[in-house]
């Protein structure tokens, strides 16, 4: 064959490059709280309280990304988690709208701020009678299904060309392992996104801290300090602020200052913020960088409350039997973990709360297999409560408690991801 020839073959061979475009939304969620009885969710001691009011109104924010053909979305959400019928009430409204979005190029993920409607008022098949146990309210997962994919369908509408980049830095100051263990994550990582003409789209921030400067004590829908600190990096760098929350299973705040919760949140909102500003501002942008996404299916280990949930919801009134029968139905037999790819930054996404143990180990496995930048994207899509290690399993402590399927749970999760980063 002539070189000639041969040269015009590879060429045409060459996948051409495929241009990026991006688009992003923000719609509130708040319920009216007068209009229907809307439960706060993150402290069983409210004992299925109602919210009196509204704090702060809380978000949904989606950013829409498209190569070529494929297409992948991301959603932050002001919410405790996500129970898998949020995410299948989405999706099938989504298509609807002729947003062709798949279960695995759409990734979901919870704030975890607990002082919003309760996810478990949300979970399609949560039909118990417990008094104190809160029941599932269709009005409530309807509005907040209908105002999620309202911003999915936004974002996805608002596409433009685009560029992206990522970065990220350890911070010293912002986070502390709440059981005293030395293992937390404190690597911050964020993703740019603009547009052609450099107008801002939106902003990734992932960091871990539990959203828990509000108590059980307050009755008011508010994000927490995540709503703080989106705020305040959306004003600064303009576009769409997604927070993704981290290996967050033992991490909490450091640093938040003030006589109240309040000024505490806006203190350590604010420290975050400015973090992620300077982060964001070193951050280069390109055109290019692989886009893709997929899923990871699970085989999840025996379900099984432990003493302490038996013992907690016992003090709510269920009885053996039915704390049991809590899990097995609450707590699914198998569960996907999600990857998305953008550029050099890999997101994975856990269905649960990873301690900074399970997600360290999940980061250094993506760094083996070749990836940059990988980040662990906690309560997404799915509900399955904490995820721990062996050892943290038998110390027994909180996250223990909340852990639904054994000591070998944390272990199952990680050789899903080994298996899931093969692909």
């Amino acid at each position: 064959m002539k070189p000639i020839l041969l040269l015009l073959l590879l060429c045409t061979a060459l996948p051409a490059y495929s241009q990026v475009t991006a688009g992003a939304a923000r719609i509130e969620i708040t319920p009216d709280v007068k209009a229907m009885r809307v439960p706060l969710g993150g402290y069983a001691a409210r004992r299925d309280a109602s919210a009196t009011g509204v704090d702060a109104p809380i978000f949904a924010r989606a950013l829409v990304i498209t190569q070529g053909m494929r297409k992948v979305g991301i959603v932050s959400v002001d919410l405790c988690f996500l129970p898998a019928s949020i995410k299948e009430e989405v999706l099938k409204r989504t298509r609807l709208a002729g947003c062709n979005l798949t279960a695995a190029t759409l990734l979901l993920s919870a704030t975890h701020t607990h002082t919003a409607p309760d996810p478990l008022a949300m979970h399609a098949q949560n039909h118990f009678e417990i008094k104190g146990w809160v029941h599932l309210n269709p009005q409530l997962l309807a509005f907040t299904a209908d105002k999620i994919a309202e911003a999915v369908v936004m974002a996805d509408k608002k596409r433009t060309p685009a560029k992206f980049g990522s970065r990220s830095r350890m911070v010293d100051s912002l986070n502390r392992n709440r059981r005293g263990d030395p293992l937390i994550d404190k690597e911050m990582a964020v993703l740019r996104v603009s547009a052609s003409n450099d107008t801002p789209i939106a902003e990734i921030c992932n960091f871990a801290a539990h959203p828990t400067l509000y108590d059980d004590t307050m009755l008011e829908i508010s994000p927490d300090w995540c709503g703080v600190m989106t705020s305040q990096v959306e004003q600064e760098m303009g576009g769409v602020c997604l927070f993704l929350n981290g290996a967050e299973g033992d991490s909490t705040t450091q640093g938040a200052e003030g006589d109240t919760p309040k000024a505490r949140i806006q203190s350590y909102g604010g420290k975050v913020a400015q973090v992620a500003i300077s982060l964001l501002k070193a951050t280069p942008v390109s055109e290019k960088g692989t886009l893709r996404a997929w899923l990871e299916e699970v085989d999840l280990p025996e379900r099984k409350p432990s003493g302490l949930f038996i013992a907690a919801a016992a003090q709510m009134g269920a009885t053996f039997t039915q704390a049991k029968e809590l899990v097995r139905v609450l707590m699914p037999s198998k569960a996907h973990l999600a990857f998305l790819q953008i550029g050099d930054l890999l997101l994975m996404g856990f269905p649960c709360e990873p301690t900074g143990e399970i997600g360290l180990a999940a980061k250094a496995y993506a760094k083996q297999a070749g990836f940059r930048l990988p980040i662990v994207v906690a309560l997404s899509n799915e509900w399955l409560s904490y995820c721990v290690s062996p050892a943290q399993y038998r110390a027994g402590k909180y996250e223990a408690s909340m852990c639904f399927y054994g000591e070998n749970f944390g272990t199952v999760v990680l050789k899903g991801v080994e298996s899931g980063l093969k692909r």
